[in-house]
């Protein structure tokens, strides 16, 4: 199945091997009308990608989504999940676009998962390789357009995970079509912002950098709480501090004793 849209990137120097229906771009998905009989949404049917390259021994590899029922996570956001990953055929979503979202997929990628990431043109992918992100593995749709639920269709037929800011609110129609495409290709959309029903919600209640004195100094780590819910196994609200990141880059937990003293070392933003 191609990619729909204007305009898709590969974070590497060859050209993703991917077909282009660019005349399905032009022009928005019809909510009203009734989904194929194959599940698939309009103008995506009969478009394949291409099978995975073959290792040296002629085997096919064996992807991150098809060897459990998650795809792995970095290790200090294990205890936000209720599986200790990202469930398989699942909508993860988080508040807002930063760090912590790229974290979550950059543990999948660097496991091996093909990822995707649709309308987010400010994605800091630098910051996101450095967690781990595989640049030679991640498909970039900045401006996905009007027939953005096509476009996302399609990379969720074509990758294991799939990170998404919608460029509009979906209707209930457009995310069960996403949902079922979802569950069909067993990947997970990580969607930044809101999608009622999602399996798993995260949000930063309190954050703030260390590094500053009394107006002087340079930002070294951000120290984040970061709080977890959503339904069924997930219900239970899980809160943990982390450093987002930490002095080398990295995420990780911050433990009680090392989380900094606000009125002294950290600059609180508190969310509203």
């Amino acid at each position: 199945m191609g990619i729909v849209s204007t305009e898709i990137k590969r974070i590497s120097s060859a050209r993703p091997r991917l077909s282009v229906a660019a005349e399905a771009s032009r022009s928005p998905v019809s909510q009203a009308a009734d989904p194929p009989g194959d599940g698939t949404l309009p103008a995506l049917r009969d478009r394949t990608l291409p099978a995975p390259p073959a290792l040296r021994d002629g085997t096919l590899p064996v992807l991150p989504a098809l060897r459990d029922g998650t795809l792995p996570v970095l290790p200090a956001l294990r205890e936000l999940l209720p599986r200790g990953g990202l469930a398989r055929g699942s909508v993860v979503t988080v508040a807002e676009f930063g760090l912590l979202i790229l974290a979550l997929a950059a543990g999948a990628s660097a496991d091996g998962a093909w990822c995707g990431i649709a309308g987010v043109p400010e994605a800091g992918l630098l910051a996101a390789a450095g967690l781990g992100l595989d640049a030679e593995r991640t498909l970039l749709v900045p401006d996905p357009g009007p027939a953005w639920p096509q476009v996302v269709a399609s990379l969720l037929d074509g990758c294991e995970l799939v990170l998404l800011r919608p460029p509009a609110q979906a209707s209930a129609q457009v995310r069960q079509r996403l949902e079922a495409t979802l569950r069909r290709g067993r990947g997970v959309l990580l969607v930044v912002g809101d999608w009622p029903g999602a399996q798993v919600r995260l949000r930063i209640l309190t954050q703030g950098w260390t590094g500053l004195g009394d107006g002087h100094g340079r930002l070294r780590a951000c120290c984040a709480q970061v709080t977890a819910d959503g339904r069924g196994e997930a219900a239970a609200t899980r809160t943990r501090w982390l450093w987002l990141p930490a002095e080398d880059g990295n995420v990780s937990a911050a433990e009680p004793p090392d989380i900094p003293v606000p009125e002294r070392h950290l600059q609180v933003v508190r969310a509203g």
